[in-house]
């Protein structure tokens, strides 16, 4: 008993470790099939989208810093005929950048669908290739529902959820490593803590990242019962009525509705912890810091105001960050089962002429 305690204890440990870890070959699968061209494309197109959003906030910062000294110089020099502040070289600015970010945009928009497009093209072809050659006893041993699900359900993802989380993810990846770095650039001091920071956030969203996947896959095996017998009771609600089962029904569908509940609610709760604790974290370092910047080193107010805007930012980004990956790797499941499938050796048909 004491051995099959222990194996089951070690078993139990590498499930909880294989569940962990993040499904690095189908990740790499799914970026191999993009092909050569467009993954560089799409890369740099998500770089210089969101370079070109930072530059968008430090030209508004920079313009609003300069025209509250500017403003502030006249009132002290008290002459009504000086010129006031001149505003056009920084709104040409500003137009130009805006513009360029609509534009790379729409280029990153289309690149993240034709990649996925592309990789559904590839792999539902490759797939059909090796299905139509398989052997007989390849049939014989796995269920038809089996391989239909992965031409239907297994490819509806990979052409539809992966791109879309794809982009959310490196956006938000993105834009939390570009709030880091401004939030650095505008105080120095923020590298100190930085570490200790980074580290956390590693250890957080390791094990929030198993917690949320189990979270929400109990969150959608909650909500089918009650969606099956809400459904059973409307179609049979003239029997329930003859028999008298009212109250029967009513307390089943209650005890659903609240098993659903409770798993939002934990999922619910998970997240907000998630945003919180790590936001209010960085918020506080950032804002001690910064103060004590524009105390000490004459920081100016725009650049404050920036950098505490996208401190009071990262919360929200590496939430969605540490959500969208734990969805995409539910969704790579469906890559893994379909390279599961890629590796079915063809018939051999040497010598049946």
């Amino acid at each position: 008993e004491e051995v099959t305690e222990s194996d089951d204890e070690d078993n139990l440990s590498s499930v909880l470790h294989q569940r962990a870890k993040m499904p690095w070959r189908a990740c790499g699968k799914y970026l191999s099939a993009a092909g050569i061209l467009l993954l560089p494309l799409l890369v740099l197109s998500q770089l210089l989208k969101h370079t070109v959003m930072v530059a968008i906030d430090y030209c508004l910062a920079r313009w609003t810093s300069d025209a509250i000294s500017g403003k502030t110089e006249l009132e002290l020099k008290n002459c009504s005929y000086c010129e006031d502040f001149n505003h056009s070289p920084y709104s040409k600015v500003f137009s130009i950048l805006c513009c360029l970010g609509i534009v790379l945009c729409l280029v990153t928009s289309i690149a993240v669908e034709w990649t996925g497009l592309k990789v559904t093209k590839k792999l539902h072809s490759s797939l059909l290739n090796k299905i139509i050659l398989a052997p007989m006893r390849f049939f014989e041993t796995t269920p038809l529902g089996s391989i239909l699900n992965r031409f239907s359900a297994d490819c509806n993802t990979i052409d539809q959820h992966i791109p879309a989380t794809l982009e959310c993810l490196s956006r938000s990846t993105l834009l939390c490593v570009s709030a880091l770095a401004v939030i650095s650039y505008v105080t120095p001091m923020f590298l100190i803590a930085l570490v200790p920071l980074a580290i956390m956030c590693y250890f957080i969203q390791k094990y929030f990242r198993v917690a949320s996947r189990d979270l929400q896959q109990l969150d959608d095996s909650t909500q089918l019962p009650l969606l099956s017998h809400f459904s059973e009771t409307v179609e049979g609600l003239t029997t329930i009525r003859a028999f008298r089962y009212e109250a029967k029904f009513r307390q089943k569908l209650l005890e659903y509705t609240d098993s659903n509940n409770i798993a939002s609610l934990f999922l619910t709760a998970a997240n907000r912890w998630l945003e919180e604790y790590i936001g209010a974290c960085v918020v506080l370092i950032a804002a001690v810091t910064s103060i004590t910047s524009c105390l000490y080193s004459k920081l100016s107010s725009g650049l404050v105001g920036l950098g505490l805007t996208y401190a009071l930012m990262v919360s929200n980004y590496l939430n969605w960050m540490v959500r969208n990956l734990a969805d995409m790797e539910i969704q790579l499941g469906a890559v893994k089962r379909i390279n599961g499938l890629l590796k079915t050796e063809a018939e051999n048909y040497e010598g049946l002429l």
